[in-house]
């Protein structure tokens, strides 16, 4: 998970209102060299948030979460020739983009790594039902493929979902929290075979019911149903490790 820090200067720097915006959230350089006074203040800082946030975040009660990664197409070739600079602020440029697209949608930030970002929906940033998690974090992913098609940002997105665990880095050093369950692991693997211009989820998932009558639709009227709506194109999940669906699904937007 996100350093606590790092959603909260989102949080503010997008607008989004939340609890850790009104919370006081700040680890000392004193507090991050002593793994005790850490250990403290992060459950502090958690404990700060209201019970709910505990439950989960200190306590690590499990989330039925959906997750979000998102990425530019073709990034690699994009920034041959760039400096460190102008990479800092084509990033910078990219996330006013896409970030606010995710808050509007009720997400949340739990990496980011150069181009790719990785949100969820699911508690305790988000407290509707997992039904209500599942067609939001679905218009999160189209609005952002639809929005930077055809720009520098054009972006491709994995879309999965499934229970997830929170837990506290303990080496000592780091005031994060992290995620950890399948869901995520096959989240990465779907990311590494996803298609440009498309969201991306496996067959028989709650995604792929989500869209069932788009692609039963699709297969019925045939070429004009892709027209006027983009194609669904099926294809086989070949050699990829830790992985339970035999098929994914993507989605030209």
């Amino acid at each position: 998970m996100a350093n606590l820090e790092q959603i909260k200067y989102f949080n503010e720097r997008f607008g989004k209102k939340s609890p850790i915006t009104q919370k006081k959230m700040i680890f000392s350089i004193n507090e991050s060299l002593n793994p005790d006074n850490l250990k403290k203040a992060i459950s502090s800082s958690i404990a700060d948030l209201g019970p709910f946030y505990t439950i989960y975040l200190e306590q690590g009660k499990s989330a039925q979460a959906v997750l979000l990664f998102i990425d530019i197409s073709n990034f690699s070739t994009l920034q041959n020739g760039l400096t460190g600079n102008q990479i800092s602020e084509f990033f910078d440029q990219y996330y006013d983009v896409v970030i606010p697209i995710i808050y509007k949608h009720g997400g949340e930030i739990d990496k980011i790594m150069g181009d790719g970002i990785i949100c969820l929906f699911a508690p305790p940033f988000s407290v509707t039902t997992p039904e209500k998690r599942l067609f939001n974090a679905n218009e999160c992913a189209e609005e952002i493929v639809k929005v930077t098609k055809n720009t520098k940002f054009a972006s491709k997105v994995a879309i999965h979902s499934g229970s997830i665990n929170y837990f506290k880095n303990k080496s000592g050093y780091y005031n994060e929290l992290t995620i950890v369950g399948k869901p995520l692991t096959e989240l990465f693997r779907l990311e590494s075979i996803s298609h440009e211009g498309s969201i991306n989820f496996f067959a028989n998932s709650p995604i792929h019911e989500l869209h069932k009558p788009e692609i039963e639709k699709n297969i019925r009227i045939g070429f004009m149903y892709t027209m006027l709506y983009g194609p669904y194109e099926r294809h086989n999940v070949i050699g990829l490790k830790g992985v339970s669906y035999s098929a994914y699904y993507s989605k030209k937007i």
